[in-house]
């Protein structure tokens, strides 16, 4: 792995009509057995929009649309176990019923009393706690 420059990542906020949010159950090599926003690195050249609207068809099989973007940058060393990673969290809203396509074992909404009680991947807690859904 090069861990000679900084990596780009993607986060995907999403909420339900109930206001509740959605997590993956992570399967992959960080965090596994964790819950976390379904997230993942930009590819070189690649737009963020359309980064994250391929991490989240990949991981959940959904497209997402309203997509805004929550202008909060999370390059604290050590929030990523292997390389420095920004990371560029956005709320969107998805079209369809998300399911585990790859990266994870389950998919479930959550309200904020359940996720208050929960200790999630990286630092997509803070994340929920700076866009005060979760205060």
């Amino acid at each position: 792995m090069n861990n000679k420059r900084p990596y780009i990542g993607v986060d995907a906020i999403i909420f339900n009509e109930k206001n509740e949010v959605l997590l993956i159950h992570r399967t992959g090599k960080n965090f596994y057995g964790y819950w976390g926003l379904v997230s993942g690195m930009v590819e070189i050249n690649e737009d963020i929009k359309i980064a994250l609207k391929r991490e989240v068809l990949e991981e959940i099989g959904v497209e997402i649309e309203d997509i805004k973007y929550t202008g909060k940058y999370y390059d604290k060393i050590g929030r990523h176990p292997t390389k420095t990673v920004i990371c560029l969290p956005h709320i969107c809203k998805i079209k369809g019923t998300p399911q585990c396509m790859s990266e994870c074992d389950e998919v479930k909404w959550f309200n904020k009393e359940e996720v208050k009680n929960m200790e999630l991947s990286y630092d997509h807690k803070k994340m929920l706690m700076d866009i005060g859904w979760l205060n």
